[in-house]
């Protein structure tokens, strides 16, 4: 245990995306001292790249254990973005658009009308927190949400609860509110290794020296486990997080009239309140690579022409590519590291990073307050391949 003292934070968090933030703005609420490090910019990564989209019903298998904890982050966006907006005057341009997953004739459609019956089915016999209202379309119920779609996208499932916001705007909020809160944060230091002690981490050697803290928590994303190696092989155990490259693209006017998210075939559009759409996203394991390349775009547009065949007037913007951290089980990891005190994870949240944040921050706040966490935390648990009754399993933290 470190004694505490008026410059030792009680928390050092490594890494200034938007789990990172959302972790810091989270303790200082609960009157922690917190320090973070980030070694580029904040959001530099995976969150300065995302659509933004919070769609845990689009996005995640009705069987996998990401979805409950998807549904619960979802229901925090309306008063966190509000609360952001109110405290630091920048709105992260929440929308409660709703998603629209469409379906070509024939087999698709049948495999999205099953999926809308398993849906249904599976809020009613599990009990979700809220109702998820969905609806099925066709023909002129279809055209109302999203003009111009291609013919052969025949039927559609709309989800009313689901929507999406700018991701730099809400990292740029987080970090204002937690500046105004007194959280010190330092872009431009690298943190290079873990400072260790037994089996105790103190903190970090950085590239400004050493900084201690009563707890240090990992929020590095695809760049995690190359810290935790530095830490020992007990620390780096059963944490597997793999690079996954995202190519991302902005088209603007003119483009047809679209109400919703809008989900097609494993391609996403995103309307913003400016008039452009966000177009995503390519899956490619091509290491730390953040080119945007000829291949990628061409993708994403051949694709976008295929649920929107006007979009060839469409002016293109911009492209751009982000590094999702993306888990071998497909869950993040989040809470204490087996075999290190002192030490917690928030990573590996592949392409929900922004939808997972306010989830995240809860899990991580309660156990730094010794609390026990809920349903979410113990699904998310970095020692989740363990038995349940393991005692390490998510256990409030020594600090």
């Amino acid at each position: 245990m470190i004694a505490a003292t008026s410059a030792l934070p009680d928390v050092l968090i490594v890494g200034g995306g938007v789990i990172g933030l959302s972790i810091a703005e989270a303790l200082v609420a609960e009157g922690a001292r917190v320090r973070l490090l980030e070694a580029e910019t904040v959001a530099a990564g995976a969150s300065g790249a995302a659509a933004g989209m919070l769609a845990p019903i689009g996005e995640a298998a009705l069987d996998s254990p990401l979805l409950w904890p998807g549904l619960e982050s979802l229901q925090r966006f309306g008063a966190l973005c509000s609360r952001l907006h109110g405290e630091t005057g920048i709105d992260p341009e929440y929308v409660r658009s709703g998603l629209l997953h469409v379906a070509r004739r024939g087999s698709e459609v049948e495999a999205l009308a099953a999926r809308l019956r398993a849906t249904q089915a599976a809020a009613r016999t599990t009990g979700w927190p809220f109702d998820p209202e969905l609806e099925w379309l066709e023909g002129s119920a279809l055209d109302h949400h999203a003009e111009g779609l291609d013919p052969e996208l025949a039927a559609g499932i709309f989800s009313p609860h689901e929507g999406h916001l700018r991701p730099p705007l809400l990292v740029r909020a987080l970090e204002a509110s937690a500046r105004s809160r007194g959280v010190r944060i330092d872009v431009g230091i690298r943190a290079q290794r873990l400072a260790v002690a037994g089996d105790r981490v103190l903190g970090v050697e950085s590239s400004a020296g050493r900084i201690h803290a009563g707890v240090t928590v990992l929020a590095l994303g695809a760049w995690t486990p190359a810290l935790l190696e530095t830490g020992g092989s007990a620390a780096s155990a059963g944490v597997a997080i793999e690079p996954v490259r995202g190519q991302i693209l902005c088209l603007e006017a003119p483009l047809p009239a679209l109400r919703s998210i809008c989900w097609s075939s494993g391609i996403y559009l995103v309307p913003k309140r400016d008039g452009s759409w966000i177009v995503g996203a390519t899956e490619e394991r091509v290491g730390f690579d953040r080119r945007v390349t000829v291949e990628g775009v061409s993708w994403l547009l051949d694709q976008a022409r295929r649920v929107f065949p006007g979009l060839k007037e469409a002016s293109f913007s911009r492209a751009w590519a982000g590094i999702r951290p993306v888990s071998a089980d497909g869950l993040p990891s989040v809470g204490p590291v087996p075999g290190r005190e002192g030490l917690l994870i928030a990573a590996g949240h592949g392409r929900n990073g922004v939808l997972l944040a306010p989830i995240t921050a809860e899990i991580i706040t309660d156990l730094w307050q010794g609390r026990a966490v809920g349903p979410a935390g113990r699904t998310l648990s970095p020692a989740r391949s363990r038995p349940a009754s393991d005692p390490e399993d998510q256990t409030p933290i020594s600090r």
